[in-house]
C-alpha cells in the first residue's frame, strides 16, 4: 500500500512539473500576421487565446509598449523593439502586454494588440 502511494505522488508530481513546463508558440494573427485590414481586431484574437508564462509570441516588426502608448499609436518610445523576421515573445510573468506594429500609420489602422498572460497556478 506504502509503495502504490510513493508512486501515485511520484506520478502526480511529475505530471505537475510537466504541465507546467510546457509552452506554446501564438503566431500575431494566426500564420498571415498583420494584415492590413483584419476581419477582427488583433486584441479580439488574442482574447480568444489562453496565454501562460513561458508561451511565446512569434511575430515581426512589433513593438513592446506601455498602456499608455498602446491607446495613443506612440511608438517613440518602446519598451522593447521585436525587429527581427520571425521575433519570438516569450511572456515570462503574468501581466498584460501591450503590442503595437513598428511601421508608421499602422497602429492607426488597427495594428495593435494586448496580451494577457494568465497568473501561474501552483496545484
Amino acid at each position: 500500500m506504502e509503495l502504490q502511494m510513493h508512486i501515485f505522488i511520484s506520478f502526480v508530481l511529475l505530471s505537475c512539473f510537466l504541465s507546467s513546463s510546457l509552452a506554446y508558440k501564438f503566431y500575431v494573427g494566426r500564420r498571415d500576421g498583420w494584415v492590413l485590414y483584419p476581419c477582427k481586431s488583433y486584441s479580439h484574437w488574442a482574447e480568444r487565446n489562453r496565454f501562460q508564462v513561458n508561451d511565446t509570441l512569434g511575430t515581426n516588426s512589433m513593438l513592446v509598449v506601455n498602456k499608455d502608448d498602446y491607446y495613443n499609436c506612440n511608438t517613440k518610445n518602446p519598451i522593447k523593439k521585436l525587429e527581427e523576421v520571425d521575433y519570438e515573445f516569450q511572456f515570462e510573468r503574468s501581466e498584460p502586454f501591450f503590442f503595437v506594429t513598428g511601421k508608421d500609420q499602422s497602429c492607426e489602422k488597427g495594428h495593435k494588440l494586448i496580451v494577457i498572460v494568465l497568473v501561474v497556478r501552483h496545484w
